[in-house]
């Protein structure tokens, strides 16, 4: 059963933050204007309605408990986040905010972009971080809710509750182990449709434009095994003689590294679009749109980089 936030003193949480980021009561009272035995009663009370102690006492002043860190990094953020909304002349500073940023994607995106993307990222901050979340169960409704503040993906989801944009495109290339048997020099449809693949889950295999390109009669892929992830789709072809169909940029990555024969697909195929997506109830938070025009700006660098 969830709690109920009518049974809580919400005035409670900006001086349980203040004590935690000033260590002291002292210090706290005197940021937030209060007495110091005001203070001292507003933290009672809170600790009753957590059931933990939150801080003990040190030398230097007040240390917080494991429970009172998370406590904070989760409620400083919902504050930061309630104050924007009050405060419409409040400006988002990144270079002292403190935040995570949810962005729910396969790990295409991790893998080409979140190292150089980060790099990028701590040039204008060192305290705003990036959490990547697979596409499992209902994530679509977690970002239409905003539980999550972002989506990477070749579809956009349905909904009036989404925003996007396409930040991007890809091409799709074939991969094959260096001496395979049949494969080299120049990939066929023959080829191609007489050799066993590794494949995707048939959701994520909808990502890549082949419905279209195998709907031609007779034309369907021999699939050999399935696993859940883009890279892993390289690494068991690296060592069989199953192929995979994969985005060009991730082919060029790793192929040197897993030995890979790199292929254009054998017929002619459409750009992947990559589109990038997010709640409409996050549409006027700072902080967020800082982060969206941030994601817009550096992706589309990084997608023109020979090794992005």
């Amino acid at each position: 059963m969830k709690l109920n936030l009518r049974s809580i003193d919400l005035n409670l949480l900006p001086v349980f933050v203040a004590v935690v980021e000033e260590g002291q009561l002292s210090r706290a009272a005197d940021r937030l204007g209060m007495s110091q035995p005001a203070v001292s009663a507003a933290l009672q009370r809170l600790r009753v309605t957590a059931g933990d102690p939150l801080f003990t006492r040190s030398r230097t002043g007040l240390v917080p408990t494991p429970r009172a860190r998370e406590l904070c990094d989760q409620i400083a953020g919902g504050l930061n986040i309630i104050a924007d909304a009050l405060d419409p002349g409040r400006q988002f500073d990144p270079g002292t905010a403190n935040r995570v940023f949810q962005i729910c994607a396969v790990d295409y995106f991790e893998t080409l972009m979140l190292g150089s993307l980060m790099a990028f990222l701590r040039q204008q901050s060192r305290s705003i971080g990036i959490k990547i979340v697979p596409q499992q169960g209902n994530w679509h409704r977690q970002l239409i809710s905003a539980e999550l503040d972002f989506g990477m993906d070749s579809m956009m989801p349905e909904s009036e509750r989404l925003n996007g944009i396409v930040i991007g495109y890809e091409q799709i290339s074939v991969v094959a182990r260096k001496g395979h048997p049949v494969i080299s020099g120049e990939l066929t449809m023959a080829q191609f449709l007489e050799a066993e693949h590794v494949v995707l889950p048939e959701r994520e295999r909808h990502t890549l434009p082949l419905d279209q390109i195998l709907g031609h009669p007779g034309w369907q892929r021999k699939i050999g095994a399935q696993v859940m992830h883009f890279s892993n789709l390289l690494s068991v072809a690296s060592s069989s003689d199953l192929i995979a169909t994969v985005p060009a940029r991730m082919a060029e990555r790793m192929a040197a590294n897993l030995d890979l024969q790199v292929f254009s697909f054998p017929v002619a195929t459409p750009n992947v679009p990559i589109y990038l997506f997010w709640p409409i109830a996050l549409e006027k938070d700072k902080a967020h749109r800082w982060f969206r025009e941030f994601l817009m700006q550096t992706i589309p660098v990084l997608l023109s980089l020979p090794d992005a």
